[in-house]
């Protein structure tokens, strides 16, 4: 009889020894699962802040090409042109000549290419 108790109680140790041996890996596998899950709550609030960045940095862009747009138009670079820098339209008595050879007038072609080899 003896032997057989020792059976059974080495079956029930068995058992009680593989149910911990389960229970501790459940609460390992909770474990890895919470901190998982804490880890994707952190990058998930460090990508919310990034596109609170993006949407702020795209609306500065967005600011700054409407502002480009504006000082490159054609009525404001006159307007600071003639105001600023005191240019003027030109007219037969505001232009200047290059030079002039014998038989006239010549060409600003001509001229630039004259004064370049020589």
């Amino acid at each position: 009889m003896k032997r057989r108790t020792k059976k059974v109680l080495s079956s029930e140790a068995r058992r009680k020894k593989q149910l911990i041996q389960l229970l501790t890996v459940v609460m390992l596998g909770i474990f890895v699962l919470v901190g998982m899950r804490s880890y994707a709550a952190i990058i998930q609030h460090e990508n919310n802040v990034l596109i609170e960045e993006n949407a702020y940095i795209q609306a500065e862009i967005d600011s700054l090409s409407s502002q480009i747009i504006e000082e490159t138009k054609v009525t404001k670079i006159e307007k600071v042109a003639t105001t600023k820098y005191d240019m003027v339209y030109p007219t037969p008595d505001n232009c200047v000549k290059l030079s002039k050879d014998d038989s006239g007038e010549k060409g600003l072609a001509a001229t630039i290419r004259s004064e370049a080899y020589n």
